[in-house]
């Protein structure tokens, strides 16, 4: 709340900050235990979480608890900490306590880009999102939900819904930042699967898949700048969510007993659908605030109409 001559006002964006500070910490430790879950119909069955993927689960959340913190000041620490104390008692009481290494993750992270100068803070947030929810997608990827009779979602697949919006918000920061991202992330996954036993196989095809379809992503994306912001995000994800899918299923699962053709079939067709349709949700969430950000660019002023000079009035005589 702020206040005026007039009295007290409430600020819609500062109330929605605290919420934000005070529920993230609970929230992240409670999605541990729907990670654990969605981990449990892979290929191993585990009871427990890694550390690593735990760490890196509260890190997904870190840039919006410190975006929040940039714009709250010194106040929105007591809120992180009042959320904090919050998942402690969720983790003595409902989840496991263990699962509290996700505030590990989450909060010196976000203190950190809170505490960088604004443009750097937003752009190292953007990135850091897009690299964790990679590790995390490579981490569940060989786990599959079966939804209906036909369709199979891979686990990974919600993860990686979420690098589209990401790596779009990176794009503001020119090409190679871009690039940057993209081989931080693939090599972050490398680093990340000696600490999550991952597959090398795995981690082989998902380093090929992500710098071939985030390529393929980047030059459409760089080549519609003109465009408004949401053709951009469209157009570029058609072209990298069937890539990014199609490449990973193939090389990562052929050979495989269960992988039979209608399997691969049925596991691409929804992995394009889920992604593609994630990222466009999350895009046409954030396209108000987009949009603002990266108005289109003003038209051209028509000519002026009227009579045509005479030209031989100006011709020496």
């Amino acid at each position: 709340m702020r206040r005026t001559t007039d009295g007290p006002v409430n600020d819609p964006a500062s109330l929605q900050d605290r919420l934000r500070l005070t529920l993230l910490p609970a929230g992240v430790t409670l999605a541990a235990s729907a990670l654990l879950w969605m981990a449990g119909f892979g290929q191993g069955q585990s009871t427990e979480l890694p550390i690593a993927a735990l760490v890196f689960l509260g890190a997904l959340v870190a840039d919006a608890a410190g975006r929040s913190l940039r714009r709250t000041g010194l106040p929105g620490v007591a809120w992180l900490l009042a959320g904090t104390m919050l998942a402690v008692l969720l983790a003595v009481t409902v989840v496991p306590t263990r699962d509290l290494w996700t505030l590990a993750g989450l909060l010196p992270t976000a203190m950190l880009l809170a505490a960088l100068p604004r443009t750097l803070g937003i752009m190292l947030g953007a990135m850091s999102v897009y690299t964790v929810a990679t590790v995390l997608a490579n981490f569940t990827l060989d786990a599959f939900l079966p939804v209906g009779p036909w369709f199979l979602v891979n686990v990974g697949t919600l993860f990686f819904g979420i690098t589209f919006t990401q790596r779009d918000r990176v794009h503001r920061y020119g090409r190679p930042v871009v690039y940057a991202t993209i081989v931080t992330a693939a090599l972050a996954n490398v680093l990340a699967a000696l600490a999550l036993e991952t597959p090398l196989r795995f981690v082989a095809v998902s380093f090929l898949a992500i710098v071939i379809s985030e390529a393929a992503d980047t030059e459409i994306y760089q080549r519609l700048l003109a465009r408004r912001w949401w053709v951009r995000v469209a157009s570029s994800n058609a072209v990298s969510a069937p890539i990014d899918t199609t490449l990973f299923t193939v090389l990562a699962f052929a050979g495989a007993p269960f992988a039979t053709l209608t399997w691969m079939l049925q596991v691409i067709t929804t992995d394009v659908l889920v992604k593609y349709g994630s990222g466009m949700l999350a895009a046409l969430t954030l396209l108000r605030g987009r949009e603002r950000l990266d108005p289109p660019q003003p038209p051209t002023p028509p000519t002026p109409r009227g009579p045509k000079p005479n030209r031989s009035a100006t011709l020496p005589s």
